[in-house]
């Protein structure tokens, strides 16, 4: 058998090489010979056919395909749960007489419907006119409001993620189950307050997560607060 000397080429040569053969895609037709004495390096044969690689990378492309196809097919079928959950919570959030029902109703319909274990509305007091009135369970100091702020939501509307360890003590009640979280803020320049979902799965709350029925939600919430309290 014929040995080939093997040939190094600078990076131009092979630049050269890579433009002629995208530009002449009949030259593999005109020497088919050439295509079964290309093998290329493997982590685990040692050498495969150029055949080979293109099978794998065409089962690498279906897997990628089939893994984002699945992927989004749960975004969908969660993006439904969520939508048809939060529909039927607006008029019951309607029918509400106080914060404490509000975040009562939140509480008990994710948990059945969306098994979300933690939901909480923390207002910011330096928006609240009488606090005597306001129940403190559901109040941030100043301070506390401009960390969530700046340091756990980064200053975005909303923000999503694994929780950060001074979020428990200061948005999670010291709740030792809840590894993910979404934060959305509450007001229409987003200074009134900060309504809170916590869920066990670290991963549950993540970046590329649709939050856009929660932001609605947020945003309807917002226009039913100044019924049980005097804003500044």
């Amino acid at each position: 058998m014929k040995s080939h000397k093997k040939v190094v080429l600078n990076q131009s040569d092979e630049e050269q090489i890579l433009e002629y053969l995208i530009a002449n895609p009949t030259f593999f037709i005109r020497y088919p010979h050439v295509l079964d004495k290309i093998v290329l390096p493997h982590p685990v044969k040692g050498t495969i056919s150029l055949l080979e690689a293109q099978q794998k990378r065409l089962k690498d492309l279906i897997k990628m395909l089939t893994d984002n196809m699945n992927h989004m097919s749960e975004i969908t079928s969660y993006n439904d749960g969520v939508f048809r959950t939060f529909f039927g919570l607006y008029n019951d959030l309607y029918q509400c007489t106080s914060v404490h029902e509000m975040v009562k109703l939140l509480n008990d319909t994710c948990r059945e419907h969306l098994l979300v274990p933690y939901s909480h509305i923390w207002l910011n007091e330096n928006k609240i006119e009488d606090l005597m009135k306001c129940d403190e369970r559901y109040l941030l100091s100043i301070n506390d409001f401009s960390i969530v702020c700046e340091n756990f939501m980064q200053n975005e509307i909303c923000h999503l993620g694994k929780i950060q360890e001074q979020e428990r003590s200061v948005l999670f009640e010291n709740q030792d189950m809840i590894y993910s979280r979404i934060l959305i803020r509450l007001g229409e320049t987003g200074d009134l307050g900060v309504l809170v979902f916590g869920h066990a799965d670290a991963g549950h709350y993540h970046k590329g997560l649709e939050c856009s029925f929660v932001q609605q939600l947020a945003g309807y919430i917002s226009l039913l607060l100044p019924r049980f309290m005097k804003l500044k």
